[in-house]
């Protein structure tokens, strides 16, 4: 249990996590990929046992390469690492076949921390979704909002497009177009306007500026 693969398109982390995992871990770094749809042939002609792997890939959401790992590949170990905080994104990588999940500003050593985890066979859940699976068996209301995503839908409803509002959040845009297809699906709307209606009719938003 100790060949790994990193996918994540952010070089400057990658280089670090590299680095950091061949100098202070017997773990061997096999191979690092920025595309998820790269991760399938990469796995078809070498064996890992661990992969670590970023939601907000620029092709494919890591969500998608989970779940077709997973249907691939059983025996593989993942451990997602993301920016995105919220607890839906978390049952997400839980439900497509994920063992833990990091939050990447959470810092180095949560990530060693959660691999020498899932190399003993265990998981690594942040403790806002421990709580969960703990309480509810690893199911979790599709309708929980987080305040991050309260606050984009406010600015989404006010006419912010995705650029401004990730400009205004200090976000990528790849990130908030996460977070709005989060929202779509938790609250079953398909568009802007659906949403504005949504928002209207159910009043959701704690402060709302429409």
């Amino acid at each position: 249990m100790n060949r790994l693969l990193i996918v994540d398109d952010h070089r400057i982390f990658t280089d670090g996590i590299r680095f950091l995992i061949e100098h202070t871990t017997d773990l061997e770094v096999t191979g690092v990929l920025q595309s998820g749809k790269d991760v399938i042939p990469f796995l078809t002609h070498n064996q890992i046992d661990l992969i670590l792997l970023d939601i907000d890939l620029p092709d494919l959401p890591g969500f998608d390469v989970a779940k077709m790992i997973k249907k691939t590949y059983p025996q593989i170990r993942i451990l997602a690492l993301s920016m995105l905080d919220d607890v839906g994104s978390m049952d997400r990588m839980f439900q497509n076949g994920a063992r833990g999940y990091c939050i990447k500003s959470d810092g180095r050593e949560e990530v060693f921390k959660a691999i020498q985890k899932i190399r003993e066979g265990g998981t690594y859940w942040p403790k806002s979704f421990q709580l969960i699976l703990n309480g509810q068996n690893g199911k979790m209301s599709e309708n929980r909002l987080t305040e991050r995503e309260n606050e984009i839908i406010g600015l989404i409803c006010n006419g912010f497009t995705s650029a401004a509002i990730a400009q205004k959040l200090f976000l990528s845009s790849r990130t908030v177009e996460t977070h709005r297809k989060n929202i779509y699906r938790k609250l079953n709307v398909h568009t802007n306007v659906e949403l504005t209606h949504y928002v209207k009719k159910h009043l959701i938003l704690k402060n709302p500026t429409l």
